[in-house]
């Protein structure tokens, strides 16, 4: 191939003829235009600094390690962000989340004594071929308590024959306060009996309204009993389920009979008054020698 003399431009490498700057050398000091083939001799100093060119532009450049400064600003904003959320969410969460509060300390109550709670007066008595065991239940506890249940268990000498149970009249006492209580006699035959509570003694809880009986009469119609009367409500608050509970005695003191009831108004405001008429149930003949009666307002 005939060989194209040109020069080469050694300060922008080019070559003078294309332009180009790919080059390939031939010889010591012979140069080809790799684009227009233009084959170019040079001095020998002029060869150095070619062959010095093309080594460094054809040899790979490693970009040396470089953290531009805006990488590093953006990594610092994100890390700050992150920790900016996690601060005010916590900040909320405590706003929105009540402060704990220590527990109130538990208040023990003192149990009562089943044994200050008496059940006294037993007598067994029958009316209409129903027999019972009538007697009363005091409260000598000192502290208002939520009546209980009265159970008998019956026994043929050393036998259990069978348990009754029943509730007292009243469904609250105060202290000194006494109900009347009545339980069914079994139909068999037996020796003997024992009474015991059925459940421990508590305190009540409910808050009673100041209401008294007025222009109270016990009267005979008919050969039966009734305690009437007036329930007025002298609280400042309404009383609700006004009861009253009616004893009838005899001379010596024993119990005749006994009757409970409720106003005919369920609601009474206050200084309001309603009519009772309460049947005193007799389950035993004679004269009543006097009465005593309570009342009970609960709600």
């Amino acid at each position: 191939m005939p060989t194209k003399r040109t020069t080469i431009n050694t300060v922008t490498l080019t070559c003078s003829t294309c332009g180009s700057s790919q080059f390939t050398k031939l010889a010591t000091n012979e140069y080809c235009c790799n684009h227009c083939q233009a084959v170019t001799l040079v001095e020998d100093d002029v060869a150095q600094r070619l062959e010095k060119i093309l080594r460094g532009m054809q040899a790979p450049q490693q970009a040396p390690l470089e953290i531009k400064t805006s990488w590093i600003i953006g990594v610092l904003a994100i890390i700050v962000a992150i920790i900016g959320v996690a601060v005010v969410t916590s900040i909320l969460g405590n706003r929105d989340t009540p402060p704990s509060r220590a527990a109130a300390p538990r208040v023990v109550e003192k149990p009562i004594d089943p044994a200050l709670v008496t059940l006294t007066n037993t007598q067994e008595v029958e009316d209409n071929g129903r027999r019972e065991i009538v007697l009363m239940m005091r409260n000598e506890t000192g502290v208002k308590i939520q009546v209980p249940s009265v159970k008998a268990t019956f026994f043929q000498d050393e036998l259990t024959l069978t348990s009754k149970s029943a509730s007292p009249l009243a469904s609250s006492l105060l202290p000194g306060e006494y109900t009347p209580v009545r339980i069914s006699v079994p139909s068999q035959s037996y020796t003997r009996y024992a009474l015991t509570l059925e459940r421990g003694v508590t305190a009540s809880r409910t808050e009673g309204r100041d209401v008294a009986a007025e222009k109270t009469q016990l009267v005979l119609n008919d050969d039966r009993y009734r305690f009437v009367g007036l329930l007025r409500n002298k609280d400042s608050r309404a009383a609700n389920g006004t009861k009253i509970i009616v004893m009838a005695y005899d001379e010596d003191g024993r119990l005749m009979g006994a009757g409970s009831g409720y106003g005919v108004a369920s609601e009474l405001e206050p200084n309001a008054a309603t009519p009772f008429d309460v049947d005193v149930e007799m389950f035993d003949n004679g004269n009543i020698a006097y009465y005593d009666y309570m009342v009970q307002s609960d709600r």
